[in-house]
């Protein structure tokens, strides 16, 4: 007990972890001023974010996912495929059941500021403070180069991106020797995959990368001795039982699907990824790595529009762009030999992290088939492009630093506490810059009106009742009439729509089941049927009339099938 009490009291006397943790706040300062504004204005859910939020209030039902969110990769074969596993339906479940549904994007803006506070940490830890500035900055323009809502958006492509950034630390630092964070590796790796297909293979390169070093690591004599010079081969045979623990809880439910698919969703994956399909192919995929890395990167940039990167891959990168790239990733492989020349593990396993970041990005772009619709999502696949080439940068600014430190041709040092002080007044300027900048999220105009539906859909329809959902797919009333099904499903209503099995389960799912009464979501303010019964009407955008109606009035509990009138 006083041992335990000793280890807490050196814990909470360390200056460079509270360090890390004010730094780590500054850089997560546009986090969390985007995550404010949006509970301030209203923050709903709708579209695929309803859909998750329904999904997230499944778990702990008998309807609980085994697999993650539907994709439009199953286009290619004409087979619903979805994300890996469930693990974002599982992080918001709590959340989901709560009385306000802000609380979504609460949770998802804790996590990523714990994200970035976790890799400002990594980051000291790595290449002391003079590291853990640069990576604190570099995160504050990388928040800059994302839409205001991606920064606390539940939709599976946002919810992974700073999760990734972690992970690309932990990483490094497992190549590093750290063994002890194998089981938190594994787990944040688990979530970003089971997030969103796109950042599989990107998430593959780096942990290769941080294995293999763990392994050279544990292979090397002063890494297996202890201070005491006692074998630790004991202390880490747990932690990698932790590690193969965690593996378990994450997978089980996706290998339970594959199980009893007839075919299972990771057969699914692998028949899509395999097809014989048109894809972009390996120019696309030069002119991703050319725009995350290359002058001006991706990171470094403040968009117009969130979705612009879907077209800039496709067209020819500028000739310094192309330039810079070359030299960004032949300066990698010099630090990758200097550090396995010298035995400075943190440089060359950064560096190889680095271009299998590359490697991987320009991989996921060249897979993306030519369809239509599949060529969209580099909108936002492409994403990841950010988190990737500022990892690039930040080990390129750092590794000349870390270089000349090692050889004593660095000039002397300003007193540590001076420059920790301008340090963490530069990360905080920055940070509160950027949260100023930022403009109102994306989807701002649909809170209010959705606010309106779902207190009139709690008035208006009693709980315990089962109705069937109908509405066009129309921008606005598609996202609409997601969240009417999740307004309905967490007061207890049943929501059938024709068609809804593939997205959601065969639960929501209309069939033959017997329902109550019709709850029709419809562009304008027309009725859909004379006896409908007006629900709510709201104006969506200014001018644009989304109403919702009900037959018949009052949805009588009558457990009847009734003819659907549309």
């Amino acid at each position: 007990m006083i041992a335990h009490v000793a280890v807490v009291g050196r814990w909470l006397r360390d200056r460079d972890r509270w360090l890390s943790l004010a730094v780590g706040l500054c850089a997560a300062s546009p986090v969390t001023a985007s995550t404010l504004r949006a509970l301030i204005d209203g923050w709903m859910p709708a579209g695929d974010q309803a859909n998750i939020a329904t999904r997230a209030y499944d778990v702990f039902t008998s309807r609980t996912p085994l697999v993650g969110q539907h994709s439009d990769a199953g286009a290619v074969t004409h087979h619903a495929v979805y994300s890996l596993g469930p693990m974002l339906f599982w992080l918001l479940a709590l959340p989901a059941r709560l009385a306000s549904p802000g609380t979504l994007t609460l949770t998802m803006g804790l996590v990523n500021i714990t994200a970035i506070v976790g890799v400002i940490v990594l980051a000291r830890r790595r290449g002391g403070r003079v590291l853990m500035f640069i990576t604190a900055i570099a995160i504050v323009l990388m928040s800059r180069s994302l839409a205001p809502e991606v920064l606390h958006d539940v939709w599976n492509p946002s919810a992974a991106l700073f999760p990734f950034a972690l992970l690309i630390f932990l990483c490094w630092s497992l190549a590093c020797g750290e063994y002890r964070l194998l089981p938190s590796t594994v787990l944040v790796a688990s979530f970003v995959v089971q997030c969103q297909l796109a950042f599989l293979l990107p998430s593959l390169g780096v942990l290769a990368v941080g294995i293999a070093g763990l392994g050279v690591a544990l292979r090397s004599p002063s890494a297996v001795l202890g201070a005491t010079g006692r074998l630790k081969h004991r202390d880490g045979w747990r932690w990698a039982l932790a590690a193969l623990l965690v593996v378990v809880v994450c997978w089980t439910l996706p290998a339970i699907d594959e199980i009893q698919g007839n075919p299972g969703n990771l057969t699914a994956i692998v028949r899509t990824a395999t097809a014989n399909r048109s894809t972009l192919g390996a120019t696309v995929g030069w002119h991703a790595a050319v725009l995350a890395v290359g002058v001006r990167p991706w990171w470094t940039r403040n968009p117009a529009s969130p979705w612009e990167r879907k077209n800039e891959v496709r067209t020819a990168p500028s000739a310094p762009a192309v330039v810079s790239t070359v030299f960004v990733l032949v300066a990698l492989v010099i630090v990758a030999a200097i550090g396995m020349l010298r035995r400075r593990v943190e440089l060359w396993a950064g560096a190889l992290i680095a271009l299998a970041l590359c490697a991987g990005l320009g991989a996921v772009a060249a897979a993306t088939p030519t369809t239509r619709l599949l060529s969209a999502t580099l909108g936002y696949t492409m994403w990841l492009g950010s988190p990737a080439g500022m990892f690039v940068w930040v080990m390129l600014l750092w590794a000349p630093v870390a270089i000349l430190a090692a050889r004593k041709a660095l000039p002397r040092r300003l007193t540590p506490t001076l420059a920790s002080a301008a340090g963490i007044g530069a990360v905080a300027l920055a940070g509160v810059g950027v949260a100023a900048a930022e403009r109102p999220d994306e989807h701002l105009a649909e809170y209010r009106p959705l606010g309106t539906v779902f207190a009139s859909l709690d008035r208006r329809i009693p709980s315990g009742r089962t109705v069937v959902l109908l509405g066009s797919l129309g921008n606005a009333t598609f996202r609409f009439k997601m969240a009417a099904r999740f307004a309905m499903v967490r007061r207890g209503i049943r929501p059938l729509s024709p068609g809804a099995d593939t997205r959601l389960g065969s639960w929501y799912e209309l069939d033959h089941h017997r329902y109550d009464c019709t709850v029709y979501v419809k562009d304008g303010k027309a009725a859909p049927i004379p006896a409908a019964a007006l629900i709510a009407s709201v104006t969506y955008k200014g001018s644009y009339p989304v109403s919702v109606w009900m037959s018949p009035g009052g949805c009588p509990a009558s457990g009847s099938t009734r003819p659907i009138a549309r």
